[in-house]
């Protein structure tokens, strides 16, 4: 069958045409639609960056202007502390001082109580045998205390013997750590209990106590320059042959024979005149304890014995902490509290020591405590080959006066003929002087030669019977009592060693 499509009419044709027609214009509404948005996006962007602008603008504008008024407000404030700087500075300044004085008068506070306490605890275990006076005389290096207590003020009245009483004219070995008058410690140790209770020290001679001197100084030392002249020279040809030399006098000589006065040459001349006067003080020393009571026997021997004092004669023990020495040594209390001291260890000590140690028995004799003497004797005898035995205060005899005397008797098994005692205080072996070889104070002097020359002398003593004897024919102290001029004394017993 064929299909006949009708056809189409003029009114059907004209409305598909219409419809047509009529799409492109829904797609171009469509469009313009598009390109409105999109215009008021851009202009709404445009917007926000001409806000930022402005915003940014002005902020920076207004920051600008507030930096510059804090500016100014600083150039001014800076102004005005400048016009106020020096009544405020000195307002803070007296603020600062009065706070210093406050902290220092607090710390001197708490520095008394500790120490009057610490010294509580050493008093406890070793005894003060001698009181010191209020005020203090500086001497070579050192401040050093005179130690002359009532009992001995009374004594020196009653006996009028105030040039010759020991504490003043032998160096009395007692502290110059401690002003005991008020327990109150000079020397400073790392504020730590006092060394002065158990450590001998010799004083430099006292500017006050040169006056009782007098008696033994000659008119002549008044000049330096005329002291050479006292000395009566010998002939031309007595010139010519070499001096001979002797322990200690020939120091003491040649100490009086020089014209500067210098601190070391000071001394020496001292040492003299103290010797001299401890020979006058054995004539009336009383002893207030009896030998017997301190007696120790030793083993026998064959050697002969040579004791040692330690304080000045081998060693030094300084003052302070603070003072430079050889070596540092902890001293440990019986509390257990532990300070250290400060040590100057003589020249040639340990090698004079070792070389003796051969041909005699080494004894160590101290007025020392116990427990400071062994630190330093350990120190000086490390693997304790070299000395044999050790005596210390409590073997001592005491005076009337408060001085340490060293008895040798105490010494049990020992024959007086076959002992000496070197000491640098004199007085110390009054009560057996010829057995006694004194030795100039050591302090610090790094030239001092003296145990050199003290080692020769000893070394001549192997093959004596008699030490005494030896002793009396050339050191001759027994014989010092006889003089009141130390010149005078030299020129007498020493003429031989007189250049």
């Amino acid at each position: 069958m064929i299909e006949i499509r009708r056809p189409l009419s003029e009114k059907n044709l004209d409305n598909r045409q219409s419809k047509e027609l009529q799409r492109p214009n829904s797609s171009n509404q469509s469009n313009s639609q598009q390109k409105q948005t999109l215009q008021t996006m851009k202009s709404s962007i445009q917007l926000q960056k001409q806000n930022q602008n402005f915003y940014s603008k002005y902020f920076s504008s207004k920051d600008q202007k507030e930096n510059i008024e804090i500016k100014s407000n600083q150039e001014r404030n800076q102004s005005a502390k400048i016009k106020q700087t020096p009544q405020e500075y000195q307002k803070l300044q007296d603020k600062l001082l009065y706070l210093e004085n406050k902290i220092t008068s607090i710390k001197s506070n708490i520095d008394n109580s500790q120490r009057q306490t610490k010294n509580n605890i050493a008093s406890k275990f070793f005894a003060q045998n001698t009181k010191s006076n209020q005020t203090s005389t500086s001497v070579q290096k050192t401040v050093s205390i005179d130690f002359t207590t009532k009992r001995e003020k009374d004594y020196q009245q009653s006996k009028d013997k105030r040039d010759y009483t020991p504490l003043q004219q032998n160096k009395l070995k007692s502290s110059t750590l401690l002003n005991n008058n008020e327990n109150k410690i000079e020397g400073i140790i790392i504020k730590k209990p006092s060394l002065s209770t158990f450590v001998t020290q010799v004083k430099a001679p006292l500017n006050e106590n040169k006056n009782n001197f007098k008696n033994l100084r000659p008119q002549s030392t008044k000049s330096s320059n005329t002291i050479k002249d006292n000395f009566k020279r010998k002939t031309s040809q007595e010139k010519n042959h070499d001096i001979a030399f002797l322990y200690y006098i020939s120091s003491i000589i040649k100490g009086y024979m020089q014209i500067e006065i210098t601190k070391p040459i000071q001394l020496i001349r001292d040492h003299l005149l103290q010797t001299m006067q401890a020979t006058i003080f054995q004539k009336s020393v009383k002893i207030i304890n009896n030998y017997e009571d301190k007696k120790i026997d030793l083993p026998s021997t064959v050697k002969k014995t040579i004791v040692f004092d330690l304080d000045e004669t081998l060693i030094h023990c300084n003052e302070s902490i603070q003072i430079p020495g050889d070596i540092i040594l902890p001293i440990k209390f019986p509390t257990g509290e532990i300070i250290e001291a400060s040590i100057n260890i003589r020249p040639y000590a340990q090698q004079v020591l070792q070389t003796l140690n051969k041909y005699f028995e080494i004894i160590v004799f101290t007025a020392s405590h116990s427990c400071y003497a062994n630190v330093v004797i350990d120190y000086l005898d490390p693997y304790k080959n070299i000395i044999s035995h050790r005596f210390f205060r409590d073997s001592c005899m005491q005076t009337e006066e408060g001085a340490y005397i060293k008895d040798l008797r105490v010494i049990g098994n020992r024959s007086l003929n076959n002992m000496v005692l070197v000491d640098n205080a004199a007085y110390s072996f009054c009560l057996q002087p010829l057995n006694g070889i004194p030795i100039i104070n050591y302090y610090d002097n790094k030239m001092d030669q003296e145990l050199l020359y003290l080692q020769n002398y000893l070394m001549a003593l192997k093959g004596v019977r008699d030490v005494r004897s030896y002793n009396s024919q050339n050191l001759r102290l027994d014989k010092y009592s006889q003089f009141s001029d130390p010149i005078e004394l030299l020129q007498q017993l020493y003429k031989e060693y007189i250049p």
